[in-house]
């Protein structure tokens, strides 16, 4: 269910769940989307194999549950997928697909840029269209670069356009996690800010939520009383090593000895760092930063 979140964020793609197994219950069927947080269409399918005009039929063969297809943009089946999906399986998939047919994939953003055009425009005028116009020039000419590059473009790109400062002095309020048009727009924000707005510009360029942590790091031997700092993480595979992006160049982790990891999250879960263990919750059990994706949504972020 994860890896369908994830697949349907994409401007490429999107997901439609069928229900075949809750006997017509809307309610179950709400509840089961709720309780797994799904972010794409969920419908009810009902009848069965004997039934000729059965949306179950009408699906296709379910021998398997799940069972996904893939259709291509024509509504033509071109992937039979039983068992759990393996997104890197159908993205290789889609890849080939359209170069058999000598296509090229037109440079598309996981995020509507129109939206945080308006924003901009709306609350801070001419100042906020010129960062726009700064920012949309930066992912125009990142879009079809490689992970690495992109990363080191927009880590490059707020790290000399926002200025550092503390958060209370700028927004008025403690622990107050400003949205990327925010940042954007007024110029100045501290460490939470600008990781927030590297990891929806780096979503925007088409990579992938789950290689990215934004992690609350202490310096190694600080007093429990110091003030923590956070740094955007970058997993290309989930067993090695990560990249960091902070206030310097993007540097691999173990290279940074000096920051201790507290917790981590991203839109779709929330680690314990200091324990090592796996998911310790959800992006709900941080109210301030699910008040921040719901602001971002709104500036177009997925």
């Amino acid at each position: 269910m994860p890896t369908l979140n994830t697949l349907n964020q994409r401007p490429d793609f999107r997901v439609i769940g069928i229900a075949l197994d809750y006997r017509g219950d809307e309610n179950a069927v709400r509840d089961a989307v709720i309780e797994n947080n799904l972010h794409y269409d969920a419908q009810i399918a009902g009848g069965s194999r004997r039934e000729p005009s059965s949306a179950f039929r009408q699906v296709g063969p379910v021998d398997f549950f799940p069972t996904s297809y893939l259709y291509d943009p024509t509504g033509e089946i071109v992937m039979f997928i039983p068992g759990q999906l393996r997104m890197a399986r159908i993205l290789s998939f889609m890849e080939k697909w359209y170069a058999e047919r000598g296509g090229t994939r037109q440079a598309t953003f996981a995020a509507k840029p129109e939206k945080l055009a308006a924003f901009l425009r709306q609350r801070y005028g001419a100042a906020g269209a010129q960062a726009y116009a700064e920012w949309k020039r930066m992912l125009d000419e990142s879009v079809n670069a490689a992970a690495m590059q992109k990363l080191v473009r927009v880590n490059d790109f707020f790290n000399q356009r926002i200025q550092a400062a503390d958060g209370q002095q700028v927004w008025g309020r403690p622990d107050y996690w400003a949205t990327p048009g925010e940042l954007l727009g007024v110029g100045r924000g501290d460490s939470v800010d600008i990781a927030i707005a590297k990891y929806f510009t780096l979503l925007a360029l088409n990579i992938a939520p789950e290689k990215l942590h934004l992690v609350y790091v202490k310096s190694r031997g600080a007093a429990q009383t110091d003030s923590v700092h956070m740094v955007l993480a970058y997993y290309e595979n989930s067993g090695r090593d990560p990249l960091l992006l902070d206030a310097a160049a993007v540097v691999p982790a173990a290279r940074r000895p000096d920051l201790q990891p507290v917790f981590s999250f991203n839109s779709l879960g929330v680690w314990d760092e200091t324990a090592k263990a796996a998911a310790a919750g959800t992006p709900g059990h941080l109210a301030t930063w699910e008040d921040t994706l719901r602001r971002a949504r709104a500036e177009g972020f997925e």
